[in-house]
Formats: structure tokens, C-alpha cells, sequence
């Protein structure tokens, strides 16, 4: 390999070294691939067939927006904003009189009973995200 090639080579190991430390600086997750926060919610059961339902919030809102909870039930939903670089730093509950702040990356649980039937809307402090629990 002759003198100039070497310089090349030798740069386009920086290139790729830097490029690839930027996107490692990137990845939060040990497992080598971001979590995707507008998964499906994780519904788990909790004691006395209550059900806990995950609520992830950034700059584009609430992933799910919507969520299903079982009718004339207790559900316990847990939200967590994600991104400084948002309004949804309070959630509320219009009809239910609930407001609560939502720190930066810690989970913050609010519990509520479902309507018979319908639906409870929930939205940012601005009223400009909006959700919704939909009782089935």
C-alpha cells in the first residue's frame, strides 16, 4: 500500500470510529438497539384484577395515545415523559378533576375507575396532546 493510500485508509477508520461513537452516544439501552417508546402499552395485572397500563411522553405527545382499559374497572396508569423538549410536563384529567406533574424520566402513576362505557380523556397541561383510556 503505498503512502497516500495509507492516509486514506488510516481516515476512513477516524471517520467510521467517530460516526460509530456517535451513534453508541445515541443508544440508551444495554441491548445495543434504542427502545421504541410509541410501543404498545405493557397492560400488566395487578392485585384485585386492577390493571397498570404504560404511558410513554414526548415531543410529539402521548405513545399510545389512545389505550383500552376494562369498564367500571380500577386502572392504574403510569406515565413517564421522555424529552425535556416538550408541554406535556403535567398531565390531566379534565372530567376527573386530576392534574399531576410529570418529572423528567420518572414514572408517575394515576389511578382512576372506568366509566361503564365511554371514554376519559386526558391531556397536557396546554391542552395541546391529547389521549384517551376507552373503557371495553
Amino acid at each position: 500500500m503505498n503512502r497516500r493510500n495509507r492516509k486514506l485508509f488510516g481516515f476512513g477508520i477516524v471517520v467510521a470510529a467517530v460516526i460509530g461513537g456517535v451513534a453508541c452516544s445515541r443508544d440508551k439501552s444495554p441491548g445495543g438497539t434504542p427502545p421504541d417508546p410509541r410501543q404498545s402499552p405493557q397492560v400488566q395485572e395487578q392485585g384485585a384484577g386492577a390493571s397498570r397500563i404504560k404511558v410513554m411522553v414526548d415531543g410529539q405527545g402521548y405513545h399510545p395515545a389512545s389505550v383500552n382499559a376494562p369498564a367500571g374497572q380500577s386502572v392504574q396508569l403510569e406515565f413517564t415523559r421522555t424529552s425535556d423538549q416538550t408541554c406535556g410536563k403535567e398531565v390531566v384529567f379534565p372530567a376527573l378533576n386530576i392534574r399531576r406533574d410529570l418529572p423528567l424520566n420518572q414514572p408517575v402513576a394515576v389511578d382512576v375507575t372506568m366509566p361503564p362505557s365511554g371514554s376519559l380523556a386526558f391531556t397536557c397541561g396546554m391542552d395541546m396532546f391529547r389521549g384517551s383510556v376507552v373503557a371495553q
